[in-house]
C-alpha cells in the first residue's frame, strides 16, 4: 500500500536527541504526532514496521527520535492519500495539535514548519481526535496498534 501515515507516539520521559542536521532538540514527554508518506517500495508496511525497530541505520528524522528507549510507536494511522504529509499537518494542527521542532520531517517541503505534532491529550483521545478529524474532512483511514503491526511482520516472514 502507498500513501501516507500518522504515527502516534508516547514519551515517558523528556529527551533530548540531535535529528540530523537540525539542532539540538528536547521533547517533554507526553504524546505526540508524526506525519509520513510511504510511497517507496514496500509502501506503508515496510516503512512503518521500519519506525518500529530500534535498531536502524539514522535515515529519517523520525528514526532519530523513535531509535530512543523512552519512545513508543502506539498506533498508526494509514490512508491512501498520496504524498499527504502536508495536507494532513495542517488538518490535525488546525484540530488543536501543536507543530514542533521547525523543519523535523519537513526539509524537502521548505513551506511546512514540522510534520511532529504535540497533542495536549492522552494517547487514546489522540487517536479518537485523529479519527474524528479524518472523518471530518472525507479522509479514507485505517487505524492500527502497533501489536497489529507486528504481528503482519511476523506473517510476512512465514509467506
Amino acid at each position: 500500500m502507498k500513501g501516507s501515515y500518522i504515527l502516534v507516539i508516547s514519551i515517558r520521559r523528556n529527551v533530548w536527541f540531535k535529528p540530523g542536521s537540525l539542532p539540538r532538540v528536547r521533547l517533554p514527554r507526553g504524546c505526540y504526532v508524526y506525519v509520513g508518506s510511504a510511497m517507496g517500495p514496500g509502501g506503508f508496511e515496510k516503512r512503518v514496521l521500519r519506525h518500529l525497530r530500534r535498531d536502524k541505520k539514522a535515515r529519517w528524522h523520525i528514526d532519530y527520535l523513535t531509535r530512543l528507549r523512552s519512545v513508543r510507536i502506539v498506533s498508526v494511522i494509514y490512508t491512501p492519500l498520496v504524498n499527504g504529509e502536508s495536507r494532513l499537518t495542517r488538518i490535525l494542527s488546525s484540530s488543536g495539535l501543536v507543530k514542533m521542532v521547525k523543519g523535523f520531517g519537513a526539509t524537502d517541503l521548505p513551506s511546512d514548519f514540522s510534520h511532529l505534532l504535540f497533542s495536549r491529550r492522552g494517547l487514546r483521545e489522540t487517536v479518537r481526535g485523529i479519527v474524528l478529524t479524518m472523518r471530518r474532512n472525507s479522509l479514507s483511514y485505517r487505524v492500527l496498534s502497533r501489536e497489529a503491526l507486528i504481528s503482519l511482520s511476523k506473517l510476512e516472514k512465514h509467506v
